[in-house]
């Protein structure tokens, strides 16, 4: 299929904070462009529902994140997470060159990577200009699980170092880690979607008076069959939005709102405060809106210092500790949260505008210039 002068978009799947970053800069690129995203295909619906402009969609899967027992997304198994890794690389080698005529032969004009770093040596090989969009890359989250794992899983890490070293450049999305890999950083500052307001259309949706607190509340697969719901449920004057039930069912102070119909980011912006595990989306979306966040730690994973940091240096953060997050022990931490008013986020808010700004140059000048591989 001809693509000539369009955008070839390629997301990691691990996650919806990758998704939410990248569909931010999609929606700002005009139209007329011609775009693919390649992804998983389990996420085409929640894309769908996200992206505001065309695009096709394929299904292809360049990296397997990392490995978090059932049940415990905060917590990453770091032996299983490289076997999974090793084995996935070594079966993906094979398809950059593949993937390098299909560049070529789709008349590409550009690559946006968050993070998958294989499309980055196809696009190099295709003679395209391949772009990452990130805050870290797989093999800094890599390296400390693979250091105590033999030679092989070393050289791994090596090769999509190297994978990324090959990047036009990295838009630099903070809060990130050093990403010493990429010799070209451009900073950008936070790539989010700001969320629109809707405080009175949201407590008259719930039947809720200005005397009731609102907290959006996002905590994944925090291990919920564990988590004191009983607990939760005695919090009065308080109620809680998200997207899920709780595991134990319908609580009365929990409500849930469709996806469809709600962003994120929108109740991110229309509460009083979050309890929320701490991803690139909700840290990015709480920090845009000036809204408060209460998050558990996370264990074996390199990204969540540079969001924990990022978050108590902003003042609107709260640490909870792993026993009291479970056992919602939150009264104090949530009444200093619902008493803040953080100041301003550490980092520009127009990152999103800033990357499409750029995209569409690099695009427009090649396809003006002739500078497009022939198919």
């Amino acid at each position: 299929m001809d693509h000539r002068g369009g955008l070839a978009v390629y997301v990691t799947s691990h996650g919806f904070g990758h998704l939410n970053r990248v569909v931010a800069v999609l929606n700002r690129i005009p139209a007329e462009i011609p775009m693919v995203v390649r992804c998983g295909a389990d996420l085409f619906d929640h894309w769908r529902e996200r992206l505001d402009r065309p695009a096709r969609f394929e299904h292809q899967l360049w990296d397997v994140g990392a490995v978090n027992p059932l049940g415990a997304s905060s917590v990453t198994d770091g032996r299983a997470t490289i076997e999974r890794a090793m084995a996935n690389h070594a079966a993906l080698l094979p398809r950059i060159d593949e993937e390098a005529s299909r560049l070529r032969a789709e008349g590409t004009a550009v690559v946006l990577c968050d993070v998958p770093p294989m499309p980055l040596a196809a696009a190099a090989r295709a003679g395209v200009p391949g772009f990452a969009l990130a805050n870290f890359t797989w093999s800094e989250i890599y390296a400390e699980h693979a250091a105590g794992m033999g030679a092989e899983a070393r050289a791994m890490v090596h090769e999509i170092e190297s994978f990324y070293g090959q990047a036009t450049a990295v838009f630099r999305a903070e809060p990130a880690l050093p990403m010493r890999e990429f010799r070209n950083q451009i900073p950008v500052g936070l790539v989010v979607s700001k969320g629109r307001e809707r405080r009175a259309e949201l407590r008259a949706r719930l039947g809720l008076g200005d005397e009731q607190k609102l907290v959006y509340f996002y905590v994944g697969r925090y291990g919920q069959e564990d988590l004191a719901w009983d607990r939760l449920a005695g919090f009065s004057g308080i109620h809680f939005v998200g997207f899920h039930e709780a595991s134990v069912g319908p609580l009365p102070n929990l409500h849930v709102v469709p996806a469809a119909e709600w962003r994120g980011a929108d109740l991110m912006a229309s509460c009083d405060a979050a309890v929320a595990k701490a991803g690139y989306g909700t840290v990015t979306e709480a920090m845009a809106a000036g809204t408060p966040m209460l998050f558990p730690p996370r264990e074996n994973f390199a990204e969540h210092a540079a969001l924990e940091s990022a978050l108590l240096n902003w003042g609107g953060g709260y640490l909870v500790d792993e026993h009291r997050f479970r056992e919602f022990d939150l009264s104090e931490p949530l009444a200093r949260a619902l008493a803040t008013r953080p100041g301003p986020a550490l980092y520009p808010t127009d990152g999103a505008d800033r990357i499409a700004e750029s995209l569409v140059l690099e695009i427009r000048s090649r396809v003006v210039s002739g500078g497009l591989s022939p198919a």
